[in-house]
């Protein structure tokens, strides 16, 4: 991941982001597939590197740590890309 962010809020994250994400005891960087509202916060689908998903409830407000540039280094940004 690049351009880490350890201050955001899942509230921020959206389709696309990648988000660092402890499962099976350790901590990997996963796409963020689908996000959806839920009685007390929200229910993320990620997309683990090995192209499984999987689904992690979030209380709204937790802190979580993400690439702020994840969407621009991505082939589907709608905003072309260029390296300075």
């Amino acid at each position: 991941m690049s351009n880490i962010s350890s201050n955001d809020l899942i509230d921020d994250v959206a389709p696309g982001d990648i988000v660092a994400v402890d499962r099976d005891n350790e901590t990997l960087a996963a796409k963020v597939v689908h996000k959806e509202t839920v009685d007390d916060g929200f229910l993320i689908t990620f997309e683990a590197p090995d192209a499984q998903t999987f689904e992690v409830r979030y209380p709204a407000g937790t802190r979580i740590t993400r690439s702020l540039e994840s969407k621009w280094e991505s082939g589907q940004s709608p905003t072309p890309h260029k390296p300075v």
